[in-house]
């Protein structure tokens, strides 16, 4: 079974996929599609092999990107590869089946190394956000039959294995681990660093730490359920979705407030305010946002940078959020840069825009909510620590 995932982010998760698969007898070939970042586990095929299939080189894709390139042009390279290495894999009878897992750049990178593989060959994309409008915001896997469900013939035979075969597999799976205090934290790619560095420091601390990433429907639906002990809510950009397409604030009503309501601890941190989220390409971006500064992030996603008013409203509805709490709330402020994007030497860095964001908090908030000012970029150590450390002191642990 064939496991093409970004290394540099999904180490863990990847080995425990591994583990689990070769537990129930099966080998495994791990494929490391990441360029940025160190791997965090060992891979059967390195992210240098797959760019050399690409047609580039690891070092070519590393300066690129160090330089400002897109992320798309890194990102289609090691598709091509991917692609090319697990079609020779499955000519040599050396792919029975292949899993993937990963947020908007793994999925696209991960279903494209399936995309060439024939009809009848397991596939399994388990992502952050796959097909939103039909299964909502719950773990349903969904399989794409190659034919229409009328009659049984060889190819739908195949398929419909392969259906009952995995639905047997969830059914039979077995959780281990110890149960801790679960601690949600929000995420995207622009700040995945920033939770690789809080989520070990949490586990130090005897947390049980669980990333939500572009969505957090589900966390304020745990929340609700009183399976959540409380939230690092370390990006918060959500809350510019209104702003965006210019709908009133009111639609963000949503974000924030569940652990408020609940008395939750909230550490809340203003990662990605610093853009605006739009699908498609800079060409397909609205008019109005055409003269921003534009960053191609991944395949089908661009990001604009917002301006300082923009981050000023941002900030007044996090800051209104903040004062109805009945809980402990910390507002942590990275003075550096609020994204992978937002930091000296890249796209969006602008310390003023950034900072309207400190300004309007200090204006805003009431005594009971704590400022945290931190010198840092939200993605530095420095930071991840002053995070926990505020967390864990708001928890009285």
């Amino acid at each position: 079974i064939v496991i093409p995932v970004t290394l540099d982010t999904k180490g863990e998760e990847t080995e425990y996929v591994k583990d689990e698969i070769e537990r129930k007898g099966h080998n495994t070939i791990v494929i490391d599609v990441g360029v940025l970042g160190k791997p965090l586990i060992k891979a059967d095929i390195t992210r240098e092999e797959v760019a050399q299939a690409g047609g580039s080189s690891l070092r070519e894709l590393v300066e690129a990107a160090e330089k400002g390139a897109d992320r798309t042009e890194g990102t289609n390279i090691m598709i091509s590869g991917v692609q090319k290495i697990v079609k020779d894999l499955h000519s040599v009878g050396k792919l029975d089946g292949i899993i993937s897992l990963g947020g908007s750049t793994g999925t696209a990178l991960g279903t494209s190394a399936m995309s060439v593989l024939p009809i009848g060959v397991p596939k399994l994309m388990v992502s952050t956000g796959f097909e939103l409008q039909f299964v909502g915001h719950k773990d349903i896997a969904m399989m794409q039959t190659p034919a229409d469900i009328l009659g049984l013939n060889s190819i739908m035979r195949k398929t419909l294995a392969c259906a009952a075969g995995a639905i047997v597999g969830m059914v039979e799976a077995e959780v281990r681990g110890p149960i801790k205090p679960l601690v949600g934290i929000t995420a995207l790619g622009v700040t995945t660093p920033a939770v690789m560095r809080i989520k070990p420091l949490l586990e130090e601390r005897g947390y049980d730490p669980i990333a939500f990433h572009t969505d957090t429907q589900v966390l304020d639906e745990l929340v609700q359920e009183g399976r959540i002990s409380g939230i690092i809510d370390l990006t918060t950009f959500e809350v510019m979705i209104p702003l965006t397409y210019h709908l009133p604030e009111e639609l963000a009503e949503g974000r924030l407030r569940p652990a408020g309501e609940k008395g939750l601890p909230q550490v809340i941190v203003p990662g990605g305010l610093d853009m605006l989220i739009f699908p498609g390409t800079k060409e397909t971006v609205p008019p109005e946002y055409k003269e921003r500064i534009l960053h191609a992030h991944g395949p089908g996603t661009v990001l604009a940078r917002t301006s300082k008013e923009e981050v000023g409203k941002a900030a007044k509805i996090i800051a209104e959020r903040a004062n109805r709490a009945t809980g402990p709330v910390a507002i942590v402020i990275p003075l550096r840069g609020f994204s992978a994007v937002d930091r000296e030497g890249q796209h969006f860095f602008d310390p003023v825009a950034d900072g309207a964001f400190a300004q309007v908090i200090k204006d805003t908030v009431k005594e009971s909510v704590e400022i945290v000012e931190v010198d840092a970029h939200i993605n530095d150590d420095e930071f991840a620590k002053r995070v926990v450390d505020t967390y864990d002191r708001m928890t009285g642990r």
